[in-house]
């Protein structure tokens, strides 16, 4: 049996044959336009289902997701993209997130900065204090286990903080 490739938004999910038979150009040009108009933001995490997990609590927080599983990957993405916002797990194989820290602060990165990680509390400080060094925008720490409703809140709070204009 051939596998079917799937296309995902938000939690709805549909085959290639499904989409051509639901949308004509104007229905996916419109989906395609709904997409775009949410806030972007990168989930780099080299565990899948983490990844997928955190995709998807970003999905329900009105962020349209993408995930990075290694450095090479998140960095591709970093310098092709825009985005507003960056969730960082710590550790990625043979790359740190301070590797991926570095390399956000050399493209010039603006975005508000979630590190969701496992690594010990000295790793997360020593990690925290080169951010900042770095005048990257660390905006909170999360330790997995991830409690979801609170990185949900956490995703709501800073896509609310950015498209709120600032008091005079």
């Amino acid at each position: 049996m051939k596998a079917q490739a799937c296309l995902c938004i938000g939690e709805v999910c549909m085959s290639e044959l499904e989409r051509s038979r639901k949308f004509d150009e104007k229905g996916a040009a419109q989906a395609a336009r709904s997409q775009e108009a949410l806030p972007r933001l990168l989930v780099i995490d080299d565990d899948y289902l983490h990844r997928k997990i955190i995709c998807r609590v970003a999905a329900k927080a009105g962020y349209a997701p993408a995930g990075a599983a290694t450095y090479e990957e998140a960095a591709k993405l970093a310098l092709e993209n825009a985005f507003d916002c960056i969730s960082l797990d710590l550790s990625l194989g043979q790359h740190g997130g301070l590797d991926i820290l570095q390399y956000l602060r050399g493209i010039g990165c603006k975005a508000p900065i979630i590190i969701i990680s496992g690594s010990d509390q000295a790793t997360v400080h020593d990690t925290l204090r080169a951010a900042k060094s770095l005048n990257l925008d660390v905006r909170e720490t999360v330790l997995k286990p991830v409690d979801l409703e609170m990185l949900r809140y956490s995703f709501e709070r800073i896509r609310t903080q950015q498209h709120t204009p600032a008091a005079a």
